[in-house]
């Protein structure tokens, strides 16, 4: 192989690397400030006893609540967790409502601005 085809394969292998490196933290950040844009909700809940009762409070909180994500339904402890827009503003008021439309009662509602961990107990 020349010198001067060796020389390119190295320059050429240097920016592919470099590509690389960059392209991995720029998902991080991505990955990071889609995070950052949200709000999370712990909704304690009375009544949920079944699939079917999960199902219907499932419906009627993403009919109502725009841009509602990484919702997690826990029927044995009675619970649900969810995110949404951070510049969105969801009041305890509205949030009651909604889960009493769907057929419950919301005993606790939490805030965080970090998600709420799956399967922990009350």
């Amino acid at each position: 192989m020349s010198q001067i085809l060796k020389q390119k394969i190295k320059i050429f292998s240097s920016i592919l690397f470099a590509v690389l490196i960059v392209s991995s933290f720029s998902f991080q950040v991505q990955a990071q400030q889609k995070e950052n844009s949200k709000k999370y909700i712990k909704l304690e809940v009375d009544g949920l006893a079944c699939p079917f009762c999960a199902y219907g409070l499932e419906k009627n909180l993403r009919n109502n609540i725009e841009g509602l994500d990484d919702l997690y339904i826990n029927i044995e402890n009675g619970y649900v967790t969810f995110s949404f827009p951070k510049q969105d503003k969801l009041k305890n008021k509205k949030l009651e409502d909604i889960v009493e439309e769907a057929g419950f009662k919301a005993r606790k509602i939490s805030f965080s601005d970090k998600p709420f961990p799956k399967g922990e107990d009350k």
